[in-house]
């Protein structure tokens, strides 16, 4: 099973219905300015889970109603799922093996004649069914009028949601780890908050390790058991420091120890978690995690929920839905970058949703445009959710491919990292896409506009700005008149200089560089139908996984094009 979409209606300020299609879209970025409901629309979204209910002091399933209205309906956030008939059968079958009669009250017939005319229906159901979630209330209901028994109805559904995915939150650290963790006497089927991380830990680590057991293990054991599942911990935090590097840290290491009671009278069982640092003397120091700095705690609890994720309970953690609010604000530039393709690799074989302020987990090398969505506030207050292109910002201009993301984040767009390479203005994102793929080692830099109208903008910010630029035209009508049009706005020299159109002969475009039969080939490798246009096909290839591969694969012929046209945007004297 696996989710495909949620609807969010009146849960907070949003109105709704609200959609966010996962299938469609595997990693969303959320942006816009603060206030505007990014974080409701993550918050609504772990709601649906009950498993979640407890989690981060239940915060998300308080206080749903929304404000801005006198009178409002319930909180409902419905999901849609994938499913087989398997999925539907087993849980029937579980229903009746467990045979509540609390979630599940006799009526006129028996359980099991009840559940047998379901059973017999289970193939009208489709691969596909709408969950919904009364928050409030705390209820579930499939929308399908071929389910009208209520309390089964809703016990199915609860069965349901109990193997779909787990539904994961990053949020601001209010759910922080604390000084040490109270392991309870009584270990529960579905332990809370960090204890049952730990516990997933130690599970991880040995599937015959709990940490319930470790109050009653005999001295030299828990040592043997707890250095053990220490080793495990560093290993993962180790391999993951390497990825980010906060700080010129070479190693981290994370104590794990047991404390037992004080008092007999009351007695308690910790297990406490310190921070072990080393200084050039090679003495130990230590400290508890929520002392060090916001970089570390965000990262720890990144990797403590990420590695040893609690609801999974085997090696298959795909689909899981992750859902982060405002990932790596405390992370300087060049982590936030790897963080950006750390979600872009989580986003392959799982669902990640993220709210961000920051240009650098918007990559556009590694996330796709398409995929971002704005949160704004309608005219009544409500909350809407918009893709990015069809954002109306208040810029009235949109100079270039990359606008909407710099309008919705609100900043300026010289405030962007600028390269030291020779900038390329081209007239649109695809263009952006096949050039910087085949620039073949040549140092440019390829500022997208949205048409080759658009261009000429761009050449009066690189002039003012006195960024070193070419500007490139394709070759057919539109092109040649807005060609012609800046040569009449900025002179014979500056465009002899800086302006050039695609190929020698007219009526040549961007696809006209690439062969037929590269084109042909690259769609099969991507798996993409014969008939799927050059644009789907060119943005398919530059986020693929195998991107390199096909690349590789291309005709002397189309590299040959590319580099005619490139050495056209040399400076004169190294032509």
């Amino acid at each position: 099973m696996d989710y495909q979409k949620f609807l969010i209606r009146n849960y907070k300020a949003i109105v709704g219905p609200l959609e966010v299609n996962v299938e469609k879209n595997a990693l969303i970025p959320i942006i816009g300015v603060n206030e505007c409901g990014k974080t409701t629309i993550l918050q609504a979204i772990f709601s649906f889970d009950h498993y979640n209910d407890q989690l981060n002091e239940g915060r998300h399933v308080k206080d749903t109603s929304n404000l801005y209205r006198t009178v409002s309906n319930d909180a409902v956030v419905t999901a849609v799922i994938s499913l087989d008939e398997s999925d539907f059968a087993n849980a029937l079958d579980e229903i009746h093996q467990t045979n509540n009669a609390k979630a599940v009250p006799e009526r006129d017939a028996t359980l099991a004649a009840r559940l047998a005319k379901y059973r017999r229906k289970r193939r009208q159901i489709g691969s596909t069914l709408a969950i919904s979630r009364n928050i409030p209330k705390k209820t579930y209901a499939i929308e399908l009028a071929l389910l009208p028994d209520k309390p089964l109805n809703s016990a199915i559904a609860r069965r349901l949601v109990t193997h779909l995915p787990y539904i994961l939150y990053f949020d601001d650290f209010r759910d922080s780890i604390g000084e040490k963790i109270e392991i309870e006497l009584t270990k529960k089927e579905s332990p809370d908050g960090w204890l049952a991380i730990v516990e997933r830990l130690f599970y991880i680590t040995d599937p015959s390790y709990s940490v319930f057991d470790l109050p009653a293990m005999e001295e030299r054991k828990r040592k043997t058991v707890l250095a053990q599942v220490r080793r495990r911990l560093n290993e993962a935090l180790t391999k993951e420091w390497q990825n980010f590097r906060l700080d010129d840290t070479e190693a981290l290491q994370i104590s794990l120890d047991y404390e037992g009671p004080t008092d007999p009278s009351a007695p308690r069982h910790f297990l406490k978690l310190d921070v072990i640092e080393t200084d050039i003397n090679g003495d130990e120091h230590y400290f508890f995690v929520r002392d060090r700095s916001k970089g570390f705690f965000w990262f720890f609890n990144f990797v403590m929920k990420l590695e040893f994720n609690p609801k999974i309970l085997d090696d298959d953690d795909s689909k899981t839905v992750y859902l982060l609010d405002e990932p790596g604000s405390y992370l300087h530039a060049s982590a936030q970058t790897k963080l950006c393709k750390k979600l872009q690799r989580l986003s392959v074989d799982n669902r990640v949703i993220y709210c961000t302020h920051s240009h650098y987990l918007l990559d556009p090398e590694v996330i796709p445009l398409s995929s971002i969505r704005v949160a704004d506030r309608e005219a009544s207050g409500g909350v809407k959710l918009t893709p990015i292109f069809e954002h109306s910002g208040k810029i009235i201009e949109r100079r270039s491919a990359f606008q909407p993301v710099v309008d919705a984040l609100q900043i300026k767009p010289f405030l962007l990292d600028m390269t030291t390479d020779q900038v390329v203005i081209v007239e649109g994102i695809y263009d952006y896409y096949a050039f910087e793929m085949l620039k073949q080692g040549y140092r440019f830099s390829f500022l997208p506009s949205v048409g080759a109208n658009s261009i000429k903008f761009y050449v009066s910010l690189m002039i003012a700005w006195r960024v070193d630029y070419m500007a490139l035209w394709d070759n057919d009508q539109k092109g040649r008149a807005c060609h012609a049009d800046a040569m009449k706005i900025f002179g014979d020299e500056v465009a002899s200089q800086r302006f050039r159109l695609l190929g020698a002969s007219g009526n040549q475009r961007l696809q006209d560089l690439f062969e037929g039969a590269d084109l042909i080939a690259m769609r099969q490798q991507l798996g993409l139908p014969k008939e799927a246009s050059f644009e789907k096909t060119i943005a398919g290839l530059f986020f693929s996984s195998i991107r390199a591969d096909v690349l590789n694969g291309l005709s002397t012929k189309t590299r040959q094009h590319f580099r005619t046209v490139l050495e056209t945007l040399l400076p004169q004297s190294s032509a």
